[in-house]
C-alpha cells in the first residue's frame, strides 16, 4: 500500500522530538489533510498532543508490546482514513532493549514501515559539529533513508546559517527547518506526565504556528509521498469487522485515569464491545455494563474526590464481589485495593477489593515486563508467556498473604516478590500494562467473559 509516511526522530531524549511532530501534525491539518498520529514505545503522553493537533486518536508501535506484525497491521490498519502518517521517535533513533542492535527503537520502527526519517538536531552550542553528528546517524540507517533534518534551539538566523551549510556540505541531507530557541513552544518534560496535554491547547496553538513558518512543510509533503508502498500488511489484530455489538464495556476515564492504548479500544470493538466511559471521581453510580476496563493514570493526584465519591466506590466493590469482570491496570490497581498514601502522607479509602495498600515513594519504577501466567484468568491461560510495561512511582503496601497472584514476573518489578496481577474473584489488576495489538486472544478472553456475565 503507498500510504504517504515520515518517521521524526531525534539524535536524544529531550531533543524536540515531541514538538516538531505534534507542530508538523498541526501544520499539514491546516492543509486540508487527513493527518494520523503514531507515537514509537509505550508512553501514554505524546499521543494525547498528537490528538489535540490533529484532531484524531494517535496509536503507539511498539515490538516489544505488540510484535513487529502488530505494528505493521496498526499502521496500515489507522491508516485506512488517513492522507499521510506522521510517527513520532522516542530518545535517540537507534536506543531501544539493547545496545547491541536497533530492537524496540525508533530505527526498527522505521525499517519496519519503510519510512523515510526526518532527523531533530538540537544545536545548542555547537555549530560544524552538528554536522559530523548527522554524517554519524546516516551511516548507521539501515532499510530506511535519512531524507532531512530539523534543527531545534537556533540562537538566530546566523547559527542557523553556519549549522545548515555545514550538515548540507558534509552529509548532502537537507536542513529543512529550523526552530529558534523559544521556551513558549518547547513542550516540557514532564515528571511522570503531570503537565498533561490536556491542558497544553494553547501551546499546541504556538507550536504549530511557529513549525509552520519555520519547517518547509511543501518539502516534507514530498518526503512523506515519496515512501515505498508497504508490503506485508495482513488483516486486523482483532481479526476483522464484528457483525454487532454483544456486550457492554465500561471504561474509567476521567483525569485519575487516562492511560489507554487507542489499539485496545480499538479490537475491543472490533470483537463486538460497546465502550460505556465513566468517571470514579464524578459518576454517582457506575454504568450497565458486562465488564469493566480500569487503566492507569493519576489516582493519587485525585484521592482526595476518588474518596469522597463513596457511593461509587460500594457499588464497584458490590460488583466485584458479585463476579463482574474486572481488567485493571497500575492506577486501575491502585483504585481497587483498600487506599492510596499520597506524597504528602494523607491516606484516602479506596474500593478495598484488593487485600493491599499503595503509596506514591520517590523511587520511579519504569521499563518492560515479561510474565508467566501462573493460573488461568479471565485474559490469560497459564503458562502463557506475555510482554507488558510498568511505569509508576507507587508501590505496594500490606499485601496480604491470602492475596492470590495470576502472574510470575520474569523480567521487571510487579506488585510484590516477583508477582504481579492481583487477584480477586473475577477482578485482574496489575502494574504491568498490556497491548491487545499484541495479545489478541486476552482481549478476546475478555470479552469472552463479559458475554457469561450477560447472560446471567
Amino acid at each position: 500500500m503507498g500510504y504517504a509516511r515520515l518517521v521524526v526522530g531525534g539524535v536524544g531524549s529531550d531533543v524536540g522530538k515531541t514538538t516538531v511532530s505534534t507542530g508538523l501534525m498541526g501544520a499539514l491539518v491546516r492543509r486540508g489533510l487527513r493527518v494520523q498520529g503514531f507515537k514509537v514505545g509505550p508512553d501514554y503522553i505524546d499521543p494525547t498532543y498528537h490528538r489535540l493537533a490533529s484532531g484524531r486518536p494517535s496509536y503507539n508501535l511498539d515490538t516489544w508490546l505488540m510484535g513487529e506484525a502488530g505494528v505493521v497491521e496498526t499502521f496500515a490498519s489507522a491508516m485506512r482514513e488517513a492522507d499521510i502518517g506522521v510517527v513520532e521517535g522516542v530518545m535517540g533513533l537507534f536506543d531501544g532493549s539493547t545496545p547491541r542492535s536497533d530492537a524496540q527503537s525508533t530505527s526498527e520502527v522505521a525499517r519496519l514501515l519503510r519510512a523515510p526519517v526526518i532527523l531533530v538536531v538540537d544545536v545548542r552550542g555547537v555549530g560544524r559539529s552538528a554536522a559530523a553528528q548527522v554524517l554519524g546517524y546516516a551511516k548507521m540507517a539501515q532499510g530506511y533513508s535519512i531524507r532531512g533534518v530539523v534543527l531545534n534551539r537556533v540562537g538566530g538566523e546566523g547559527h542557523a546559517a553556519i549549522c545548515k551549510s555545514a550538515i548540507e556540505e558534509v552529509t548532502g541531507i537537507p536542513v529543512i527547518g529550523a526552530l529558534k530557541n523559544t521556551p513558549t513552544i518547547n513542550l516540557p518534560s514532564r515528571h511522570l506526565g503531570l503537565h498533561l496535554a490536556e491542558e497544553e491547547r494553547e501551546k499546541i496553538r504556538s507550536i504549530v504556528d511557529e513549525v509552520e513558518g519555520s519547517v518547509d512543510i511543501d518539502r516534507i509533503l514530498s518526503i512523506a509521498r515519496e515512501a515505498p508502498p508497504l508490503g506485508g500488511v495482513g488483516v486486523d489484530s482483532g481479526g476483522g469487522i464484528h457483525a454487532g455489538v454483544t456486550v457492554r464495556v465500561g471504561v474509567a476515564l476521567d483525569e485519575a485515569f487516562a492511560f489507554y492504548y487507542e489499539d485496545n479500544f480499538r479490537i475491543l470493538r472490533t470483537l463486538g464491545a460497546q465502550l460505556v466511559f465513566f468517571s470514579p471521581e464524578r459518576d454517582q453510580q457506575p454504568p450497565n455494563v458486562d465488564a469493566l476496563y480500569m487503566g492507569g493514570g493519576y489516582p493519587e493526584l485525585k484521592g482526595e474526590a476518588l474518596e469522597a465519591n463513596a457511593q461509587l466506590r460500594h457499588s464497584i466493590k458490590k460488583l466485584v464481589e458479585g463476579g463482574l469482570p474486572v481488567y485493571a491496570e497500575c492506577g486501575g490497581l491502585m483504585y481497587l485495593g483498600r487506599s492510596i498514601e499520597t506524597a504528602d502522607g494523607r491516606k484516602h479509602t479506596m474500593v478495598g477489593v484488593l487485600d493491599l495498600d499503595t503509596a506514591l515513594t520517590r523511587r520511579l519504577t519504569l521499563g518492560y515486563t515479561e510474565l508467566e501466567a501462573a493460573v488461568n484468568t479471565l485474559l490469560t491461560q497459564m503458562g502463557e508467556t506475555l510482554r507488558g510495561h510498568e511505569f509508576h512511582y507507587s508501590e505496594a503496601r500490606n499485601v496480604s498473604s491470602d492475596c492470590r497472584f495470576a502472574y510470575k514476573v520474569r523480567r521487571g518489578r510487579g506488585i510484590i516478590g516477583g508477582l504481579d496481577g492481583c487477584l480477586s474473584h473475577e477482578a485482574l489488576a496489575s502494574y504491568t500494562h498490556l497491548h491487545f495489538a499484541g495479545y489478541p486472544s486476552f482481549a478476546r478472553r475478555f470479552i469472552e467473559a463479559a458475554k457469561l456475565r450477560g447472560r446471567r
